[in-house]
């Protein structure tokens, strides 16, 4: 593994660790507390351990060598495309009566479709 691998690795990681905490402590902090107008910063806290992610994965992309940032283009083009089907998909499902979905399993489907299109598109250059 190179080395823009193992630094995206340890920053990524980092960032999804802190993302999971932040995320958790902001959902119990709002249904626990009665926060007035810190109702909405408190909210939006996960996003800025999301920004760290985007960093890395932006560091890392200028890093790679072409091969590389191939197969994670690949697997982001696969990722989007199938997020945005999945999404179409699902809003037409609430025309029929699904519950409401949360807007905030975007990002982690997102990222599995990512995971696996990333598996793919290695397949491709073995």
């Amino acid at each position: 593994m190179n080395e823009a691998c193992k630094s995206f690795r340890k920053e990524g990681l980092l960032a999804l660790g802190l993302y999971s905490v932040v995320v958790a402590a902001s959902i119990w902090a709002i249904s626990k507390f009665h926060l007035g107008g810190w109702k909405i910063p408190v909210a939006i806290t996960p996003v800025f351990p999301a920004l760290l992610f985007v960093r890395a994965f932006l560091n890392f992309l200028g890093r790679c060598d072409e091969l590389q940032a191939r197969i994670h283009l690949q697997a982001f083009a696969f990722a989007f495309a199938g997020t945005a089907v999945l999404s179409l998909t699902y809003g037409f499902l609430q025309n029929a009566g699904f519950p409401d979905a949360n807007w905030a399993w975007v990002w982690p489907l997102m990222g599995t479709l990512w995971i696996i299109g990333k598996l793919i598109a290695k397949r491709k250059y073995q």
